[in-house]
C-alpha cells in the first residue's frame, strides 16, 4: 500500500478511501484474506497486493517439518493477533505411546519437577535429576512466540541427552499453533503438556493457564488437534473447581480428547500466593479413581516425606513439586545434601557452565537456595546488595563462597 498509494499503513488506506470513494466492503485483515473492494484507481493492484500468499515464519533450526510448512494464516505475523496453521499432510502419521505405556517408557516416575517460568531451565533441571528427581518439565513457553521467534526459542529451551525424561510446556489458546508448537519439539523431549493452571494475572490477560477451564469446548478443541496432529503425547497439567463433579467433568473431559498424563494441582484457581490455604488431596484422589491415565499430584509437598504420603494417600503415579523443590533440589533424595544449601548452590553454579542460561535465571536460583536459611542472604544484607548488582556468574560463586564462610564462623558473645 505505502509503494503503490503512498500510505504508511494499511490503516490509513482504509481511512482515506472510505472519506474519498466508494467502499463496499473493507477488511482490516485484508493482507491475509483479500477482502476489500473499492471504486479507486490503482484498487486492483492494492487487491492484488493484499491476496499474495501468507508469508512464511522463519523457523529455522526446526527438524520436525515445520519451518517449512508453517504459514501465517490470520492477523499480523508476530502480533498478539497472529495465526498459524501447519500443512500436516507432510507429517509422517508415525505412532505414539499414550496413557500408562508413555508413562511406563519414562521409566514410571515418581519425582517431578514442576513446570517453572524462567526457573525449570536446563541447568536446574541436570541438579534436580542429580538428587532424586525422576522426570522434570521445562518451564512454559508462549507457544505462538516459540512458533515465529527463532531467538524465543534458542534462549528459552535448551536440553541435552541426559535431560530425559522431559515435558515441554506450552501456553495456547488456539489449536493450530498448540499443535505446530508440540510437532516443533517432537523428538526432543517424551512428551508436550498445555498448562491450564497458571492462576496469574498475566494468564488471564493472555487468556490461558487456569483462565480457559470456563471454556471447555475450546480447551477440548486444542488438546484433540495437538493429540490428533502432532506425533508427541499430550499431557495437561489443571487446577481444581469448588465444585468436585466439575472438576471430574474436566479430567474426562481432557482424557476424551487426548491427554495421557494428567497433572491436578488440589487448588482452585483463586487459591494462589502467600495466603493460599492447603491443596486439596481428596480431589486428586476421586480424580485418580475417575479416570484411566496416570496421575500426577502437585500440592502441598515440602519434603521427601510429604511426597510419600500424598502417594500413599491419593494413589496417585507421581507427585510434583514447585516452589520447595526451588529451595531444595535435593527435596527427593534418600540422602541428607539438600541439608546443606551451599553446597546445592555451588553445584548449580557449575552445571550453569555447563549448560549456560540467561542470568537473571541464575540469580533467582541463588537467592531462593540461600534465604531464610542459617546464615543466609538475610543474615547478611551487605553481601544480598552486592549480589543483587552482581554481572557475572563468578562473582556470585565469590559472593555464595563468602556467605558460606560467614555462616560457618563463629558468633562473637554478645557484649557485658
Amino acid at each position: 500500500v505505502e509503494q503503490k498509494l503512498g500510505f504508511k499503513c494499511f490503516s490509513a488506506f482504509i481511512e482515506a478511501a472510505a472519506k474519498t470513494v466508494n467502499v463496499i466492503e473493507v477488511a482490516k485483515d485484508a493482507e491475509y484474506k483479500g477482502q476489500m473492494w473499492v471504486d479507486l484507481p490503482g484498487s486492483s493492484e492494492v487487491l492484488a497486493m493484499c491476496s499474495k500468499p501468507a508469508p512464511k515464519v522463519d523457523t529455522q533450526g526446526d527438524e520436525n517439518g515445520v519451518g517449512s510448512n508453517l504459514v501465517a494464516s490470520g492477523g499480523q505475523v508476530r502480533s498478539k493477533q497472529a495465526k498459524y496453521t501447519l500443512d500436516w499432510s507432510t507429517i509422517p502419521l508415525t505412532p505414539k505411546l499414550s496413557g500408562f505405556g508413555l508413562y511406563e517408557s519414562m521409566g514410571n516416575p515418581k519425582w517431578v519437577c514442576a513446570p517453572m517460568v524462567e526457573q525449570s531451565e536446563l541447568a536446574f533441571r541436570m541438579l534436580c535429576r542429580r538428587y532424586g528427581t525422576h522426570l522434570c518439565y521445562t518451564p512454559m513457553f508462549h507457544a505462538r512466540l516459540f512458533l515465529e521467534d527463532p531467538i524465543y526459542r534458542q534462549e528459552q529451551f535448551t536440553t541435552c541427552a541426559a535431560d530425559r525424561p522431559l515435558v515441554v510446556q506450552f501456553c495456547a489458546n488456539d489449536r493450530h499453533i498448540f499443535a505446530a508448537a508440540a510437532q516443533m519439539v517432537c523428538g526432543k523431549c517424551d512428551a508436550v503438556d498445555l498448562n491450564l493452571g497458571c492462576p496469574q494475572g498475566i494468564a488471564k490477560r493472555g487468556r490461558y493457564g487456569s483462565f480457559l477451564m470456563d471454556e471447555l469446548e475450546l480447551v477440548y478443541s486444542v488438546v484433540q488437534e495437538a493429540h490428533e496432529r502432532a506425533r508427541v503425547p499430550i499431557t495437561c497439567k489443571i487446577r481444581v473447581f469448588e465444585d468436585d463433579s466439575k472438576t471430574l467433568q474436566y479430567a474426562k473431559c481432557l482424557q476424551d480428547a487426548g491427554a495421557q498424563v494428567l497433572t491436578v494441582h488440589g487448588r482452585t484457581r483463586e487459591n494462589k500466593g502467600k495466603g493460599a490455604t492447603p491443596a486439596d488431596w481428596s480431589i486428586i484422589k476421586k480424580v485418580r479413581e475417575h479416570v484411566s491415565i496416570p496421575v500426577i499430584a502437585n500440592g502441598n509437598i515440602y519434603n521427601r516425606h510429604d511426597a510419600a504420603r500424598c502417594i500413599q494417600d491419593t494413589g496417585v503415579n507421581g507427585v510434583m513439586s514447585a516452589e520447595w523443590l526451588r529451595r531444595n533440589p535435593a527435596l527427593f533424595s534418600e540422602g541428607d545434601e539438600g541439608r546443606d544449601p551451599f553446597r546445592m548452590a555451588l553445584e548449580y553454579l557449575d552445571l550453569c557452565a555447563e549448560y549456560p542460561c540467561p542470568l537473571s535465571f541464575v540469580r533467582a536460583h541463588i537467592f531462593k537456595f540461600l534465604t531464610d536459611v542459617k546464615g543466609g542472604w538475610q543474615d547478611h544484607p551487605d553481601l544480598r546488595e552486592e549480589m543483587q548488582g552482581a554481572k557475572c556468574e563468578s562473582r556470585f560463586r565469590e559472593l555464595v563462597t563468602t556467605l558460606q564462610k560467614r555462616s560457618l564462623a563463629p558468633q562473637a558473645a554478645p557484649a557485658g
